[in-house]
């Protein structure tokens, strides 16, 4: 499986939400900026992702994205699936039927890696990750993800109890 930009930006957009969560919609234009991400790019993610169910939008002034189930309901998996056009580790996996499938040596390895690496993206939650990034030592941070702590480079999410 190849990460690409697509599944990076869209890791990074559904944090977003689920970081301003209870803040409802966000504009796509705060997200783009928070996140460092081309607006043209983030139209075609936020399209995929609206497509498979997980974020919603409203047109408008006062529109914006918003996650369509709760951050516990949305795996890793979910995310990337919904963008990424193969989650297959090599391509001979993504045909029904490959004409060397009896004869190859490594084809059950390969299915077996993809089996693994589905299986831990789906039990990985989109609320894992945000709880993880919540805890993270503040001298890790290098981009956060709310309001001005972006652009002053400072962090205004609270301190875990294992930071100094």
């Amino acid at each position: 499986m190849n990460i690409t930009a697509k599944s990076r930006y869209a890791l990074k957009i559904m944090m977003d939400l689920a970081v301003q969560e209870e803040q409802g919609h966000q504009q796509r234009h705060n997200i783009a900026q928070r996140q460092s991400i081309p607006l043209d790019f983030m139209d075609q993610i936020t399209s995929r992702l609206r497509a498979a169910g997980l974020v919603s939008s409203i047109r408008g002034r006062s529109g914006g994205f918003q996650l369509s189930k709760t951050s516990k309901d949305i795996s890793l998996w979910d995310i990337f699936e919904a963008v990424e056009d193969s989650l297959y580790p090599v391509k001979c996996l993504e045909h029904e039927k490959c004409e060397f499938e009896q004869s190859c040596i490594s084809v059950d390895v390969w299915n077996e890696v993809f089996t693994i690496m589905r299986n831990a993206m789906s039990q990985k939650t989109l609320a894992d990750s945000v709880e993880k990034y919540r805890t993270r030592p503040l001298e890790f941070l290098e981009h956060p993800i709310s309001g001005d702590s972006f652009k002053t480079g400072t962090c205004n999410r609270p301190r875990s109890s294992h930071s100094s």
